[in-house]
């Protein structure tokens, strides 16, 4: 009638990658949560606890990785990309603040898209970092924020983005009105 031996190793691995599916969401949820407090910390300026908190995220969204590359049914889960664009999106603004410069990520094999979502969500911070510089009188020092801020939605611009990254792009570009 149907292979019994067939159906049964199928449903093995669909039990596998359904508990495999759960522990990536749990180390996901932690790389997220420490990826955003270390966006929350570095905008109040403690850039020292921000990468320690980077650090953190790097070894869940690491543990992530190997899950993925041990259950390859799991490796398009929206979960774990989800944290790594939040990876991104901390990373380069923690990098921005200790050296003025936005660059490459090697810890992981990023997807274009997950490093130009991160990139656009990071316009976002800049606009609460320049409305945080003009708070506490160093207004002089927006100007260089607009000037990257702008920079980054025109090399957006330039890909003619469609789907959840074009979403991502049109806030980058209110983003970068708001400043």
């Amino acid at each position: 009638m149907y292979d019994t031996k067939y159906i049964n190793q199928l449903k093995t691995r669909y039990q596998a990658a359904g508990k495999a599916r759960r522990e990536l969401s749990d180390l996901s949820n932690q790389a997220q949560a420490a990826a955003k407090q270390a966006i929350f910390t570095a905008q109040r300026g403690i850039l020292n606890e921000a990468q320690n908190l980077i650090t953190t995220a790097e070894k869940f969204l690491r543990d992530g990785q190997a899950l993925c590359n041990r259950v390859e049914d799991i490796s398009t889960a929206g979960v774990y990309r989800a944290a790594l664009e939040e990876f991104v999106e901390a990373k380069l603004f923690v990098d921005f603040l200790k050296t003025g410069k936005i660059g490459k990520i090697n810890k992981f094999n990023l997807s274009p898209e997950t490093y130009f979502g991160g990139l656009s969500d990071f316009v976002g911070e800049l606009v609460r970092y320049a409305t945080r510089l003009a708070t506490v009188g160093k207004g002089s020092q927006v100007a260089s924020v607009v000037t990257v801020a702008t920079a980054i939605v025109g090399e957006l611009a330039a890909l003619n983005a469609t789907g959840p990254l074009r979403s991502k792009y049109d806030q980058s570009q209110q983003h970068l009105r708001k400043l």
